[in-house]
């Protein structure tokens, strides 16, 4: 099966090149590329070949469809066909013409890298032989009738035959198991293309999905990446028939299979062929929006097109710019004041830091208007806590919620609220007439498992109907927020036809990736919280071109947090005077307060570091320092994961208790996310001992992946 720009066939397409999209899919092989419609010479519709097939053993093939039967045909010549429309003809040019221009324009394309990029070319040309110095690339032109038989064909009394090349005609015959046969027949001289060949076509042909990589690589997106980026990013003049419920497309995949990468380039062809939209992207995590931005930029994109915002910085802007925003107070502030109403109650019965948890819950999971509802259990199914009410959950619920009550009427008689309450305050708002709903044609998710339910109906409801187009990205394994919820919940109709799942890692090397699963295989928990919520534990494809090898990840020990700091730091050192860049390596703590040892080391050995805490610049020379949630999103080539023993479970529970159980899976989801931000080294250290759970896992997977 090729691999096609478009995971199926656009809707809007014409019948006939349905029937050639699908027969290209369904019998070309496996390392064939094929491209419907590129924008290879421009964006508009005359400019763009039908079709474009790039393979090993016969180059480029470009191929013209047309979707007319011999009824339709009036009369033909070498120029123009003349078609039956009713009671009139309409004039249309030979697509023999057609493709041929296409063709011209085509090697236009290609011999412009002669001047621009000299060395790309070259790699393109015969190195020997008689034709040393040509290009090694074969391109055909093909024309395809896929209404018309063979036969119908030849005893036309059109002369049909005479007025297109009949070597290069596909017609409905050929759209069967024999269609490479057909391809490989038009080839004008033999060829088999290395895949840095291919790689550098691809990029050549397809700039705007290059990926603004160090280290010289050339890569863009694979066919699948691109056709998910792309599918519906342009709507017809009739886009008001569809219906009002937001058009979801929902894309999940490993760690590294481009999520990210995906969601951007869709918002740049979003804003590129939609001149007068707005579009939002989201994103909870704010480094990682920061990085989102950088990244925008690299790949071509215009930001003042694009608004690519933290979630929450945004709702606060909505809520100031109607003169509704209240100061949120810090978790601090929440416990003293939740440690306050408790005093005055006289209830023991809750910890403050508990019941922090739960009041976001409420506000994050429930629609405000259901929040009366939480003391019946019937009616609300509270998951995702790590901690059981146990007996008389009623009961302890109904006190719950008489203090949360309490609470948010303190926050309101002192104009204060909590971050959780921003969302609310701006759906209210919405409610009640105060901001307007519908300000984006399109919004788009990263990260979207971050998400608690309550943002999501924030951002639903800011799409406009008449385009509804809500674009999300996200992975169940990477969940690090404990905020639960299936997608089916969300009432987007997430299906089959409107959801993707990416297989193959792009990011990280074999080897990190084998160990890094390790921290949340075998994990029944976590496996049947995932099939709750529509998800599964996905595993990297394993053989395919693009799936790098590199060195074992390094399990390294010490005997003190101090001695960790100090051997993290020669250990970088090293890497630096082998020729590594401070921009690509990161050290994430497990322990806030450690962060700062770990800073010192390094500047006392005069490597420059930074501390992210929010903002973040990609291309600054320093080495990054941050917790594990600050590097959600991104990537390093490589990565130091510190304090593998603080990854434990302090919760008074017992051990053989589910809530233990939600509480460490957790912490291996944690682990997982900071292991696969690596993409080519992977550093693990601890002090003292590393926990139970993952020490012999690691050593284990480490020993097997010795070479023998």
């Amino acid at each position: 099966m090729a691999q096609m720009n478009y995971p199926h066939a656009p809707d809007g397409c014409q019948p006939g090149e349905r029937l050639v999209f699908n027969a290209l899919k369904r019998y070309l092989p496996d390392d064939y590329f094929v491209w419907f419609e590129p924008t290879l010479f421009g964006r508009e519709q005359s400019a763009r070949p039908d079709f474009v097939v790039l393979g090993h053993n016969i180059g480029l093939v470009i191929i013209e469809v047309k979707d007319w039967s011999l009824d339709y045909i009036h009369s033909a010549n070498r120029d123009h066909f003349e078609l039956v429309n009713g009671s009139t003809t309409e004039t249309r040019t030979n697509p023999q013409q057609q493709v041929e221009r296409h063709f011209r324009m085509l090697n236009q394309q290609l011999e412009r890298y002669r001047r621009t990029d000299p060395d790309k070319y070259e790699s393109l040309l015969q190195t020997n032989g008689r034709y040393q110095g040509k290009l090694a690339v074969p391109i055909s032109t093909m024309v395809a009738f896929p209404h018309i038989n063979r036969s119908d064909w030849a005893a036309s009394e059109l002369q049909l035959p005479q007025m297109v090349n009949e070597a290069t005609l596909l017609l409905r015959d050929d759209l069967v198991e024999t269609l490479p046969m057909a391809l490989k027949r038009i080839v004008i001289f033999p060829t088999h293309l290395s895949t840095e060949q291919l790689d550098t076509l691809k990029w050549m042909l397809y700039p705007e999905t290059r990926i603004p990589y160090t280290q010289g690589r050339l890569f863009t997106l694979d066919a699948e990446q691109i056709g998910i980026a792309q599918i519906d990013t342009y709507l017809p003049d009739h886009a008001q028939l569809l219906t009002r419920k937001p058009q979801a497309k929902l894309i999940r995949g490993v760690v590294g299979s481009g999520k990210t990468l995906i969601l951007l380039f869709r918002a740049k062809f979003i804003s590129e062929q939609n001149l007068n939209w707005r579009v939002l992207v989201l994103t909870y995590n704010t480094s990682l929006r920061e990085y989102l931005t950088q990244i925008f930029s690299r790949i071509g994109g215009d930001p003042a097109r694009v608004e690519i915002v933290n979630f929450h910085k945004w709702c606060r802007a909505l809520l100031v710019e109607h003169g509704l925003f209240r100061q949120p107070q810090s978790e601090t502030s929440q416990r003293g004041l939740i440690t306050r109403l408790l005093r005055e109650a006289e209830i023991t019965d809750f910890e403050p830091t508990f019941l922090v948890e739960e009041f976001n819950w409420i506000k994050e999971r429930l629609d405000y208007r259901e929040w009366p509802n939480y003391p019946n259990p019937q009616a609300v199914k509270r998951t995702g806590r790590g901690r059981r009410l146990g007996g008389n959950e009623q009961e302890k619920r109904g006190i719950i919620f008489e203090l949360f009550t309490r609470y948010q009427e303190h926050l309101a008689r002192h104009k204060l609220c909590d971050w959780a309450d921003l969302p609310v305050m701006v759906l209210q708002a919405m409610d009640d007439g105060h901001i307007d709903r519908a300000r984006y044609h399109a919004v788009l998710i990263d990260e979207a498992q971050d998400f608690a339910p309550a943002w999501f109906r924030v951002a639903f409801r800011m799409v406009k109907p008449e385009t509804a187009m809500v674009f999300i990205a996200g992975d169940g394994a990477q969940k690090i927020y404990g905020r639960d919820f299936t997608w089916k919940e969300l009432g987007l109709g997430i299906t089959a036809q409107n959801s993707y799942v990416l297989q193959r890692s792009y990011r990280s090397t074999r080897e990190i990736i084998d160990v890094a699963l390790e921290a949340i295989r075998d994990s029944q928990t976590l496996a049947a919280d995932l099939k709750s919520a529509g998800d599964g534990l996905l595993e990297p494809e394993q053989n395919y071109d693009e799936f790098r090898h590199g060195p074992l990840p390094i399990l390294l020990s010490f005997a003190s947090p101090e001695q960790e700091a100090t051997g993290i730091a020669g250990e970088i050192l090293s890497l630096l005077q082998q020729g590594y860049l401070p921009k690509d390596i990161v050290i994430l703590q497990r322990r806030r307060s450690n962060i700062d040892t770990l800073a010192r080391q390094l500047e006392y050995r005069g490597i420059a570091c930074t501390v992210i805490k929010g903002q973040l610049d990609i291309d600054r020379p320093t080495v990054k320092i941050c917790t594990f949630h600050s590097a959600k999103g991104l990537e390093f080539e490589v990565v130091f994961i510190c304090g593998l023993d603080a990854f434990t479970v302090d919760d008074p529970v017992a051990v053989d208790s589910r809530e233990f159980q939600e509480l460490l899976d957790q912490e291996r989801k944690l682990l997982y996310v900071g292991m696969t931000r690596a993409r080519r080294l992977l550093y693990i250290s601890y002090s003292g001992v590393a926990p139970d759970w993952i020490a012999g896992r690691l050593e284990q997977k480490l020993q097997s992946l010795q070479p023998r």
